[in-house]
């Protein structure tokens, strides 16, 4: 039987047909999904590879703050706390606990010293006496407890509520006094409440003033017991001369 090229022609096209439906089917379906999950995949690892380098930076951003704000500490610690030289107008509070208790004179009038120069900043005159630091405790057994605030805090620090001071001048000369006090030497100050009264040119100005001082050291003798005893009998710490290693957060900067 002869065939018409007619039906050669749609014998062809439907051999086509079945080659073309096989290949779709057996061949391009299974790679296609195959594809699509591959394309899944590597987007999934995509999304956790940025969420890694977004952690990355928030890492290295946080180790960047932290070194600021380290940086900006040791400034405080370098302009702002008492040197532990007894001799520089400091305290050295590793010293045996009788011993502290006569250093700690000095370093009073040592404070009070450098308060009684910052009081003229601005070129105003005090009225009265003026503020007075209190006298440090001479019990060798808790002049760390009344003085230093340790171990109440977890550092040796002085802090002199030190009440209404009140002065006399221009305004230009009280509002230079009052903001003198962010830079004042070696201590953290903080004056509240100003109050400004008087006719121009003189006034007179009343405001109440802190003092606080942050303790440089890297280790605490051991308190004094009561009755008298050896301070070495109470046993040894972590620190230098037997004492505590110092738990507080500020280094001696080199040269302090």
């Amino acid at each position: 039987m002869k065939l018409s090229p007619l039906t050669i022609i749609l014998i062809g096209v439907s051999i086509a047909i079945i080659a073309l439906s096989y290949g779709v089917i057996m061949v391009y379906m299974p790679n296609d999904k195959e594809t699509k999950y591959y394309e899944t995949y590597k987007e999934q690892l995509q999304t956790e590879a940025d969420k890694m380098t977004r952690a990355k930076a928030r890492v290295e951003k946080a180790k960047l703050m932290v070194e600021q704000k380290a940086a900006s500490w040791r400034e405080i610690v370098a302009a702002h706390t008492p040197s532990s030289d007894l001799r520089d107008g400091g305290i050295n509070i590793s010293a045996q606990g009788w011993q502290l208790t006569v250093d700690s004179r000095k370093f009073r009038d040592s404070v009070q010293r450098a308060l009684n120069a910052q009081l003229h900043k601005g070129g105003v005159q005090i009225v009265g006496a003026g503020p007075r630091i209190p006298d440090p405790d001479e019990n060798a057994s808790s002049i760390l407890t009344s003085y230093y605030n340790y171990p109440a805090l977890k550092f040796p620090i002085v802090i002199f509520d030190l009440g209404q001071v009140t002065v006399r001048g221009t305004y230009k000369q009280i509002m230079e006094h009052v903001q003198s006090f962010k830079n004042m030497p070696r201590y953290l100050a903080e004056t509240d409440g100003l109050a400004i009264t008087g006719t121009t040119p003189l006034l007179t100005a009343t405001y109440n003033l802190t003092l606080v001082g942050y303790i440089r050291g890297s280790s605490i003798y051991p308190p004094v017991p009561e009755g008298g005893a050896s301070a070495n009998s109470s046993g040894g710490g972590g620190g230098r001369n037997g004492g505590p290693a110092l738990p507080g957060p500020l280094p001696v900067p080199k040269g302090g």
